[in-house]
């Protein structure tokens, strides 16, 4: 009988503290956790007998049981992981569960008196107050109210607000933990400028852990937001980087050095693809060609940069393809080692590496401010190919418009399609003044070649413009007389190079200068102070002529 009381007495309180327990999850007039709809009831997490977890969770981990439905092959819509640092972060490795930021019970008030959604906050004072226990601040209040001005409400309350209301008291959902990175921290310091008052999982979703793009490099700029252009389409330009195939994350990384902690600061962060190295930050491409000088970011780019890649090794340290000198995913064709056309030492070459070797670049034949100091000083490659970097609306990323495909493509090249020729001036003649070699002028090695003679101008007839003689993309003469003369000494000579000229031509065995590699030459030479030179289609056919200056 005794026993039976015992046991009878022992069921009694398991009943008492099991409808205790229930009592106070369910009807705490302080908490009104299970009256949350989207949970339903409390055995979607809790079970009374046999549950593996604490608090009589379904779960023992308890991301595990809220991922069984949040997660990708759970029931619900939202898709959320647990917050922690990617591979690789420059901080400590960290998690948090889900608890961390959520009451999973019901939507909780904030210090304000407003509900906060998402479930986001829990009680941890006396206030009741939405609290969320950070990782370096100790228990801090979390107001939630808005998920900002992309998502169609205010921008006050919401993820991060830059301190909207004054108080100095910084409490978005994204604000409230943070102390070291770079955007929206839990005090004044960092920048809080960064899309402040906007949906931040837009870009930073639940199911990346919050890291940025939700996807990779091309995920978020293939559109603009802010400041932040479309790159991605810029690859499908006319002429881009990444030939032969689509841009990818890894593409990416063959030129930028963007970390955890540095990205999106504001700042254009791009490495030497031989060392791996990052080079200096700057804002933005911004060369200002109206300048006589070259802006450091312009010489650092240039130098550690672009001529890093495009050189005999290509890129040793960045590249993807297992090839340095097809260093992007597509591995479609060798970059072009354009740093050894620069080379000071050919017998031409634009002024890149160093000051350029023709006297004839003065004051008296260039424009500003390629006229400084009276003769021909360094110049960029940004001087003649736009800034932009992943790509272009002109042809080889050119400043300006050249239809040098058509030129190279077409079959009979002495009759060439009407215009090309005057594009081709509009280009050289952004440096070299254009009413001395366009419009008659008397201060080159030959005076102005009058559409009486020759055909010098492109309005004259001469479709290949200044490459009739200069650093021509074919050597059309050679080509229609079918002498042996091979047709790439004018191709791709723009930026420098050594020809010598071969034994079927007057100027047998003479290294030319000044680019005179051009389409329609078969020969030049200067003997003494007189030059000499020859063309195919020019009015004096075959036979030289010269100029004594």
């Amino acid at each position: 009988m005794k026993k039976k009381l015992l046991l009878s007495g022992f069921v009694l309180v398991f009943i008492v503290t099991i409808a205790a327990f229930l009592t106070h999850i369910t009807y705490n007039p302080d908490r009104t956790e299970a009256l949350n709809p989207s949970h339903g009831t409390c055995s979607i997490c809790h079970s009374i007998h046999s549950a593996p977890g604490q608090l009589l969770t379904n779960d023992a981990v308890v991301e595990v049981l809220c991922l069984s439905c949040h997660g990708p092959a759970g029931t619900a819509t939202k898709k959320a992981e647990v917050h922690k640092n990617k591979s690789g972060s420059v901080y400590a490795p960290f998690q948090m569960t889900c608890p961390d930021c959520h009451d999973p019970h019901d939507d909780r008030a904030n210090r304000f008196g407003g509900i906060n959604l998402a479930q986001v906050g829990k009680k941890l004072d006396a206030s009741g107050d939405a609290m969320i226990p950070t990782p370096n601040s100790g228990d801090r209040y979390v107001v939630f109210q808005s998920r900002g001005t992309d998502a169609g409400g205010p921008s006050m309350y919401s993820f991060a607000d830059n301190d909207e209301d004054g108080d100095g008291y910084y409490d978005g959902v994204c604000e409230t933990c943070h102390t070291a990175a770079a955007n929206h921290r839990n005090n004044s310091s960092g920048n809080h400028a960064h899309y402040t008052g906007t949906n931040c999982i837009a870009c930073h979703p639940h199911n990346q852990y919050f890291n940025g793009s939700g996807g990779g490099c091309t995920a978020c700029h293939s559109s603009v937001k802010g400041s932040r252009r479309a790159v991605v389409g810029e690859f499908s330009l006319t002429s881009h980087h990444v030939l032969g195939g689509s841009v990818t994350d890894d593409d990416c990384g063959v030129c930028h050095y963007e970390a955890q902690g540095d990205h999106m600061d504001g700042n254009v962060d791009l490495l030497n693809p031989d060392t791996g190295g990052r080079l200096t930050p700057f804002v933005a491409f911004s060369r200002n060609t109206a300048s006589d000088s070259l802006e450091s970011w312009v010489t650092d780019v240039q130098n550690n940069h672009c001529l890093k890649c495009h050189d005999s090794d290509g890129a040793t340290a960045t590249n993807f393809s297992g090839n340095p000198l097809q260093p992007f995913s597509s591995a479609d064709r060798d970059v072009p080692n354009v740093f050894a056309q620069f080379d000071t030492g050919n017998s031409y070459h634009h002024a890149v590496r160093g000051p350029g070797n023709n006297s004839y670049c003065n004051s008296n034949t260039m424009e500003p401010p390629w006229n400084q100091a009276g003769d021909h000083d360094v110049i960029s490659c940004f001087d003649c190919h736009e800034a932009g970097g992943h790509g272009s609306a002109n042809q080889r990323m050119l400043r300006t418009a050249i239809d040098l495909d058509t030129m190279e493509a077409t079959t009979d090249k002495a009759n060439l399609p009407a215009g090309m020729g005057a594009t081709v001036e509009a280009f050289c003649t952004l440096c070299h003044k254009s009413s001395e070699y366009v419009s008659g002028g008397s201060n080159s090695i030959f005076e102005y070649h009058g559409t009486n003679q020759n055909q010098h101008g492109a309005a004259g007839g001469n479709e290949l413009g200044c490459m009739g003689c200069h650093g021509g993309i074919v050597n059309m003469w050679h080509t229609k007389q079918g002498a042996p003369l091979p047709n790439g000494h004018a191709r791709g000579n723009i930026h420098g190079g050594n020809f010598t000229w071969t034994s079927d031509s007057f100027a047998s065995g003479t290294a030319t200068e000044h680019f005179m590699v051009g389409g329609w030459i078969s020969g030049w030479e200067i003997v003494g102070s007189t030059g000499y030179c020859r063309g195919g289609d020019c009015n004096h056919g075959n036979s030289s002529k010269n100029y004594t200056r």
